[in-house]
């Protein structure tokens, strides 16, 4: 199974990797060790000589976890290990959008269902504290209150969060509540600080994403 991850991990690499770093119970395990280097060594056999072990390898993760509790600052950014967003409805574009999901609204406007809105995207360098914002238009009046669910995916290219069977194509995670207060019954196309416009921020903070 270890082996199989590190193959799968390699396999879905873009980008160029100069050393391999061991930790954990497993990196000091000498039959474990070999047998990742010998993946490793199928996929990229320059790597061989630049997989690196610690002398304490099942510390390695405690020490830095206790190291960024007595400095937070030590890690100044992160890669994105998935691409993080929302699901929503957008105005249909018959350029980009798939016909099986377009729909009318109460107002009659074509509308696409199920659209992957991207927040962040997956290898992305996100630095600390980075901040993403966006604007969504519930485009019904009647709303008093919305969700806005957070969803994450590992997978390349997702433009829709059900398939056409009616399946998930990513993992929610989490998921923004909000009241929309309208006491002056403006239109929701008009963003007021009634709420019918409401901000859905997703804050990199540090060592997790919250939003």
């Amino acid at each position: 199974m270890i082996i199989e991850c590190v193959r799968a991990a390699f396999k879905g690499l873009t980008d160029h990797i100069d050393t391999v770093y061991l930790v954990g119970g497993f990196g000091g395990c000498k039959f474990v060790r070999q047998r990742i280097e010998e993946a490793i060594t199928q996929h990229c056999g320059i790597l061989y000589d630049n997989i690196e072990c610690p002398i304490q390898p099942d510390l390695a993760v405690v020490l830095g976890a206790v190291m960024w509790r007595k400095d937070p600052n030590i890690i100044q950014s992160r890669v994105a290990d998935a691409t993080y967003g929302t699901g929503l409805s957008d105005a249909f574009d018959p350029s980009i959008h798939d016909e099986h999901y377009k729909f009318f609204d109460e107002d009659g406007v074509q509308r696409c269902d199920n659209v992957f809105e991207v927040f962040v995207l997956k290898g992305e360098v996100i630095q600390q504290d980075e901040v993403y914002q966006t604007t969504l238009i519930p485009f019904s009046q009647s709303y008093i209150l919305v969700n806005i669910p957070i969803f994450s995916t590992a997978d390349d290219g997702v433009q829709y969060v059900r398939d056409k069977e009616g399946k998930r194509t990513v993992r929610k995670i989490g998921e923004l509540i909000l009241d929309l207060p309208n006491p002056d019954n403006v239109p929701n196309e008009t963003p007021t600080v009634h709420g019918l416009a409401p901000i859905a921020a997703m804050v990199h903070a540090r060592t997790s994403i919250t939003v």
